[in-house]
Formats: structure tokens, C-alpha cells, sequence
């Protein structure tokens, strides 16, 4: 029995459900924004009903349903638009210069059930500013491979390109992205601009214990960038960035973020 007659005996609503989680985390990723997240997911879900028919099976439900998020993702303005390398300092800067800034990230901390927004968040969070710096396709094809797990067939699939040419991209992006990251990254490098995962942890613990924290990753010195990479994304998987317990306060900062580039 192939997979086209498998899905026509099962529920496809029930099987869209299953992959929802999958789904809002992928979109979320690309989007950075929780109503273009919603629109098209409920795009999609539109979009497989009304293709179902033309579904043969020749990959999987799951590469076939992200296939048609992605082309949907790929129209939204959102999505398209790339963001400069020094976002996160106009960030910090937006907070540094605005009382209300500051409390708006204090409320959302607060709201956490565990008061800790600990640094698999913070590294989700800059995985998430940093991978909108890449070209869009290297920003999806590493998204699907490096957080996903994707095979290089199935993003194929999805962007509807070569299996090499997928390769190409996959080399590039990754490259690209622990070069971003170990530029930046203050916990591996200490002249790294990036503010957040250290001084945002004491910010919001109040406490000093972000070189402990530090003390406890995996991650090495600068010359190790593949090795970085690796653990970086090993934590980024760990993070559900719509409903983990520090997704409100990173989608605080990300509409901080979205803000101040609006207003520059």
C-alpha cells in the first residue's frame, strides 16, 4: 500500500494536527511574528485539504504539508525581509534608552512559571535573529536540516531545487551562521557585542550567575566554530519558541526588536 492510499484511510485533519507543534515552531522560526505564524498555518491547513487529491505519496505527509507552509512562508513580507547583523544592538540599545522598554521585558520575565529564561533560550533567541541575516534560502534550508532534521532529499523536496544544489546551500548557511554566531557570541567571545545571553541572565535573574551557567555549556573557544555549532544547535532543538517556558519573553524582545527597525 503506498503512502497516498495509507492517508486517505486515516483522518488528514488528525494528521495536520500532529504535525501543529512542528509546524508553529518552523513557521515561528522564519516569521519571527506569532499572527503570520498563525495565517499561514491556517493557510496551509487550507491549502492540504484542498490539494489532498494531488498528494502520490512519493514523499512523506510531513515533507508535503512543510513543502506548502514554506511556499506559503515565502510570500509573507516578513519572512522575506532580511535583518541587518546589528539588530540585537539596537535592541539593546531600545532598552538601554526606554524606561518602557525595560518594563515591558521585566512584565514578561515576571509572567514566566519558572522565573528563569535560561541560555538554551538566549542562544534560541539569537538563532533566531542571526538565521534571519542569511538568505532566505539558506535561512530555511538550515532551519530544516539543523533544527528539523531534514535529510538533504526531503529539503529538496520542499524547495522544489536539486539535492546538490541543496547541498551547496546547507554548506554555505552553516558556514555562514557559525561565523555570525562566533563573532558575536560573548560566551566564547569576550570582545563579541552581543549583550544577551550573560549581562540579559544577571538582568533578569538579578543575580550574578551567568558564569556558572557559562561554565556549564559544552561550548568551546573560537577556533572550535563547527564543534560551537553543533552544541548550539544540539540547545536550540531543545526549544519550543512558541510555547516553551521562555517564549513569551523572547517574543517581548523580538517585537522590541521589530519595532526599533521600524522606527530606523
Amino acid at each position: 500500500m503506498t503512502n497516498s492510499q495509507k492517508l486517505k484511510e486515516m483522518n488528514v485533519d488528525q494528521q495536520f494536527i500532529e504535525l501543529h507543534p512542528l509546524l508553529k515552531s518552523y513557521l515561528y522560526r522564519l516569521t519571527a511574528n506569532k499572527q503570520d505564524m498563525e495565517d499561514i498555518l491556517q493557510e496551509t491547513y487550507i491549502r492540504v485539504n484542498e490539494k489532498i487529491s494531488s498528494f502520490r505519496g512519493e514523499s512523506t505527509f510531513k515533507t508535503w504539508v512543510f513543502a506548502i507552509a514554506t511556499n506559503l512562508a515565502r510570500d509573507n513580507k516578513r519572512v522575506q525581509n532580511r535583518w541587518a547583523d546589528d539588530v540585537q544592538d539596537r535592541c539593546r540599545a531600545a532598552a538601554d534608552a526606554s524606561v518602557d522598554v525595560q518594563n515591558r521585558m521585566l512584565n514578561a520575565f515576571a509572567d514566566l512559571p519558572e522565573k528563569k529564561f535560561e541560555f538554551a533560550e538566549h542562544i534560541n533567541y539569537c538563532f533566531t535573529c542571526l538565521s534571519k541575516n542569511l538568505s532566505l534560502e539558506k535561512q530555511i534550508a538550515v532551519i530544516l536540516k539543523e533544527v528539523f532534521d531534514f535529510t538533504r532529499m526531503e529539503i529538496a523536496s520542499i524547495l522544489h531545487v536539486s539535492e546538490g544544489s541543496v547541498k551547496h546551500t546547507l554548506h554555505n548557511g552553516r558556514k555562514e551562521l557559525q561565523e555570525k554566531f562566533d563573532n558575536r557570541c560573548a560566551l566564547i567571545n569576550k570582545n563579541g557585542p552581543c549583550y544577551q545571553c550573560s549581562q540579559l541572565n544577571d538582568y533578569f535573574q538579578g543575580d550574578q550567575t551567568a558564569q556558572e551557567k557559562v561554565s556549564n555549556l559544552k561550548l568551546k573557544t573560537q577556533n572550535d566554530s563547527e564543534e560551537n555549532f553543533i552544541e548550539r544547535m544540539n540547545l536550540v532543538k531543545l526549544v519550543d519558541p512558541v510555547h516553551g517556558n521562555g517564549a513569551h519573553i523572547e517574543d517581548t524582545i523580538l517585537q522590541i526588536l521589530r519595532e526599533t527597525i521600524q522606527d530606523q
